[in-house]
């Protein structure tokens, strides 16, 4: 009878023992990063927190720089750099450095953002977000209005989360952030590529008869018939380079992890098209951005 109890109360222990180290163990599992139960969240939820913290911030700035760089040639033309501010939650400035002449691709046509002392100039525009879009507050005819919009790096997540995309995790993230690869479907990528592009033949448009209604005399009718003239023929030209092209855009968002707020935007649109030629070439418009200044 006293082995009986003797064996019981050894039993008794091990059990004991067995659930006493099963508590430490879960205790040392919970209590590591990363591991038991916590699951680490999917590229998709980490842009859409991203997305989802920066449309909640009140004011933010941010810095960047642009590029166009052609299949021809390792260099970036047209290369200048912006920054913006955005103040209570909808109004947004961007400012511009241009130093020299920007030529919306296959128009032929240029706008010129060069003092007449050849120093380097910019300019400045606004917009405010009415109903989810971004709307320009500049007067219509100033010199690449429609063009700048598409530099507003919030403007462009909002546009990313609508489009069909793919959303992948890159290696080389950090402790602290988290780094995406966002590629846009290439109709998705061409149907914005166009409209971007005929924002910006537009303004042009709109500056050039602009400053041509100030002209005097018999003269103002002929160049403004001329001016309408080239707009059409770089518009339809425009029309029929992208109606065979191909679009391919890839974004990279660095994401704190802590904060869930994204720290730098990068992209690269590349357009490969067929001018009047027939000769086949490939452009790219570089763009990187750094957000600061959350509150």
């Amino acid at each position: 009878m006293e082995k009986v109890h003797g064996r019981v109360k050894i039993d008794m222990l091990n059990r004991r023992s067995v659930r006493t180290l099963w508590l430490f163990v879960s205790i040392v599992i919970i209590g590591v990063p990363g591991c038991g139960f916590q699951r680490d969240q999917t590229p998709e939820e980490v842009f859409s927190l991203a997305l989802s913290g920066i449309a909640g911030k009140e004011t933010l700035s941010f810095e960047g720089e642009a590029g166009l760089r052609r299949e021809n040639s390792g260099l970036f033309e047209n290369q200048f750099k912006f920054e913006g501010k955005l103040e209570n939650h909808d109004r947004l400035t961007l400012q511009t450095r241009l130093p020299g002449e920007v030529t919306a691709v296959g128009t032929g046509i240029q706008t010129t953002a060069v003092k007449n002392n050849g120093q380097p100039s910019g300019f400045s525009a606004s917009f405010e977000r009415k109903q989810g879009q971004w709307m320009a507050l500049s007067a219509q005819h100033e010199p690449l209005r429609g063009s700048l919009s598409r530099f507003n790096p919030i403007a462009q997540m909002e546009k990313i989360d609508k489009m069909n995309k793919t959303i992948k995790s890159e290696y080389g993230s950090g402790r602290r952030t988290r780094i995406l690869r966002i590629e846009l479907a290439p109709e998705d990528a061409k149907t914005w590529a166009v409209a971007q592009l005929n924002d910006e033949m537009n303004a042009i448009r709109a500056e050039y008869m602009h400053k041509a209604a100030t002209v005097k005399g018999a003269r103002k009718e002929k160049l403004e018939k001329d001016l309408d003239n080239v707009w059409k023929q770089g518009e339809t030209t425009m029309q029929q380079m992208m109606k065979q092209a191909s679009v391919q855009t890839v974004y990279h968002l660095t994401v704190d992890r802590k904060s869930s707020l994204p720290l730098r935007l990068s992209s690269e649109s590349q357009v490969s098209y067929t001018d009047n030629n027939r000769k086949s070439n490939k452009e790219a418009l570089v763009t990187d951005v750094n957000f600061k200044s959350y509150q």
